[in-house]
């Protein structure tokens, strides 16, 4: 792995023509490292994840903590969205006499605080009973598919939690699911946002589609507070079928827009993803905002007065976890297509609009909502719609297990204005064990949504950054890295991920190595446009860490039109240099005595060059090649590793054994007759050892025979 230095060769150009010697402006002068440089670039960094499944990511600006919770109330908590530790779940409570008092989940959910609520009657917003809503009561009226009894524990899903600033609570919404979509999404708040949280009503019911069964009796449910009174149940609502029809009430994101209004984005495959405004004074559903009763013209709601808005998916498409979040112009809605174990195909697929409650569409112009049933994950035809930030994949860097089935997440914008996806991973090690993984995101120059292509590892790097500078020169950027494709329809029932190939930048702007095309850096930003395979690509360039280490890198992460994505990786060149340092083991030691020669080529990674240079040539040569002299010499060699415009020295002091030139006695062998032979016992016909051509030889003088090296 020979290469000139970029110096070099422009020196060598200026000298052959004659011009006058000068720096090229922007590319410093090589660059020494020391050995303690070398040796703080390159340590291991090691995290501590958390197992929570479907988290929802909240900043407390209080104990300066990001915490998260999940299904089952799993719970996690970070300063630095790096290391996590966990948090009790012991969470849920009551009032007694003023006070929030801990109760186990099973009393959790059958008497709400919430008395009194404002809702519109006959066009007018009047005060009305709330009445009390059994959610446990409701989602355990069924059985399961088995036969045995429903229960709280392990029906617990997919929680969000907020921070309401009018109340100035903690606002938990909480998935209570039914087996036979009779489920409920309700809302729980603290002054603590470790609890306990106190019931204070439901937002939304699904699956009262009998008009007869009084288990899952409509009356049960708060459809009359939010349609007015009836006197049965509405006609619409009675269909078996539920989830080809209606929205499940699973899955909720509360989030406010950039007026200050609440919502809640809710729904999993079912009828589809469904919005709803809510009430900023108490956290629920605002019920005096109206929608209209309409369909896609197939006969499908897409709006209904009590279950809002569609915003995505329908006719039992694929599509759970929805999450909102605004971000540099967007609200961005991330949705979560596939199964949730490890060969199911989960993958976050990513919309926007410039409303809260939509239209959303993909890159290529596609809405988020179907028109109808389509397969859209896990096989090889299925339908593509949604961009890919994030994919199955393996071999990035220094990975060695496989991410696959990522998804359920959550998002964040800190005060540094900072994006982050915060989602859980499954691995392709055959288990169905999963990690909370947390990712920057940024957003290309035409707006998309863009994941980097590590883990988040404490860069500062920002969206305003990208957008008033580039933190690389176009000198930098040059050079061999690492490409992955992320790419729809893998083999997900056999734990396919993409993998790494080889590219190579050049500076004249051209790319060559699995793919050709061209590469540019948008002037005075940090956005870079690539073609590569024909295909357009928009990103940007950043700096990163390597998972694992300490290690720099630069990265771009980059969309296409299409919704698919690269991810391209460097190793910055000092770092390269200390990784090789760290993982070559020098063929020579220190204060060693050299008695034959030595192989000094050694592979090198990450473009790295390797060179050794001796002090005295004529005993040691720079290629490890001994020509020992009578005494023992003394040489110091000298190892270089370089790229780029750093380099790094370290130099190994050795003896070189003496070796006198003619016959060197090695050891005695016996009694032969008087003569010369070879080590097989034949005579050579020679009058003496100095006729004789270099090796090893036995001489018999007076019946004393020796084994001798001739010189």
């Amino acid at each position: 792995m020979k290469k000139l230095l970029l110096s070099t060769l422009l020196a060598a150009l200026f000298i052959g023509m004659h011009a006058q010697e000068e720096e090229l402006p922007g590319i410093p002068d090589t660059i020494k490292l020391t050995t303690a440089k070398v040796n703080n670039m390159y340590k291991e960094k090691k995290k501590n994840y958390v197992s929570v499944h479907d988290p929802s990511v909240v900043y407390d600006s209080v104990s300066k903590y990001y915490y998260i919770y999940g299904s089952h109330i799993g719970a996690g908590r970070t300063k630095d969205l790096q290391n996590w530790s966990g948090v009790g779940n012991n969470i849920f409570g009551k009032m007694v006499n003023g006070t929030p008092t801990t109760v186990s989940a099973d009393q959790a959910f059958r008497t709400h605080t919430t008395k009194k609520v404002k809702a519109l009657r006959n066009g007018e917003v009047v005060e009305v009973d709330f009445g009390n809503f059994d959610a446990t009561d409701w989602h355990c009226s069924l059985p399961g598919n088995d036969g045995n009894a429903w229960s709280v524990w392990g029906n617990m899903w997919a929680p969000d939690i907020i921070y309401n600033k009018v109340m100035k609570k903690w606002c938990f919404y909480l998935s209570l699911n039914g087996p036979q979509w009779n489920s409920v999404i309700v809302l729980m708040t603290s002054s603590s946002i470790q609890g306990p949280f106190v019931y204070e009503g439901p937002v939304v019911f699904s699956g009262f589609k009998s008009a007869t069964d009084t288990r899952i009796d409509w009356k049960k449910t708060d459809l009359q507070v939010a349609l007015g009174e009836l006197s049965s149940l509405p006609t619409r609502y009675r269909q078996n079928n539920w989830g080809n029809y209606w929205p499940h009430a699973i899955d909720p994101c509360v989030f406010y827009d950039e007026e200050g209004q609440l919502w809640m984005s809710y729904g999993s495959w079912s009828g589809g993803i469904y919005v709803l405004k809510l009430d900023n004074e108490t956290g629920l559903r605002d019920y005096t905002a109206t929608y209209a009763v309409k369909n896609d013209g197939n006969g499908r709601p897409n709006s209904d007065p009590y279950f809002g808005k569609q915003i995505a998916g329908g006719y039992y498409v694929s599509g759970e976890g929805s999450y909102i979040q605004y971000i540099n112009g967007y609200y961005f809605l991330f949705v979560t297509n596939g199964g949730l174990s490890a060969k199911e195909g989960y993958v976050m697929r990513v919309f926007r609009s410039r409303k809260p409650d939509g239209p959303y569409t993909d890159q290529k112009g596609s809405s988020a909502i179907y028109p109808n049933y389509q397969m859209n994950y896990s096989t090889r035809d299925a339908e593509t719609r949604g961009n890919l930030i994030v994919t199955s994949h393996n071999g990035l860097g220094f990975q060695t297990v496989g991410e696959v089935a990522q998804g359920h997440n959550s998002a964040i914008v800190d005060d540094k204005g900072r994006a982050f996806v915060v989602y859980h991973t499954r691995f392709n090690n055959g288990g169905e064990g999963h990690l909370v993984k947390v990712r920057q995101l940024f957003t290309s120059q035409g707006g998309w949504l863009l994941a980097a292509p590590f883990e988040y590892n404490g860069e500062t790097i920002t969206q305003d950054s990208i957008e008033n500078g580039c933190k690389f020169e176009n000198w930098q950027i040059p050079g061999e890295y690492e490409l992955m494709r992320l790419r729809y329809k893998l083999d997900n029932g056999n734990l396919e991920c993409v993998t790494p190939e080889k590219i190579e930048l050049h500076e004249d702007g051209t790319i060559t190595g699995a793919a050709s095309g061209t590469w540019k850096i948008v002037t005075g930003k940090g956005y870079i446009n690539i073609r590569l395979g024909g295909i357009n690509y928009s990103g940007v360039v950043l700096e990163q860490m390597y998972d694992g280490t300490t290690i720099k890198s630069i990265s771009i992460t980059a969309s296409t039109r299409s919704g698919t994505a690269i991810w391209c990786v460097k190793m910055q060149p000092q770092y390269a240099i200390a990784y090789n340092v760290k993982n070559i083991t020098s063929p020579i030691r220190a204060y060693s005595t050299l008695k034959e020669n030595v192989n000094l080529n050694v592979e090198t990674q990450y473009g790295v060059d390797y060179e050794w240079t001796s002090s005295d040539p004529e005993v040691l040569s720079n290629t490890g090649e001994i020509h020992p002299r009578d005494t023992i010499a003394t040489v110091v060699m000298t190892n270089r590793f370089s790229c780029g415009n750093y380099y790094y020295e370290r130099d190994y002091k050795v003896k070189v054994k003496a070796e006198p030139t003619g016959i060197e006695e090695i050891t005695g062998t016996g009694t032969l007759p008087k003569g010369i032979y070879n080590l097989a016992g034949q005579r050579i016909p020679v009058d003496s050892a100095d006729a004789l051509p270099k090796g090893i030889y036995i001489i018999s003088s007076e019946g004393k025979a020796k084994k001798v090296m001739i010189k």
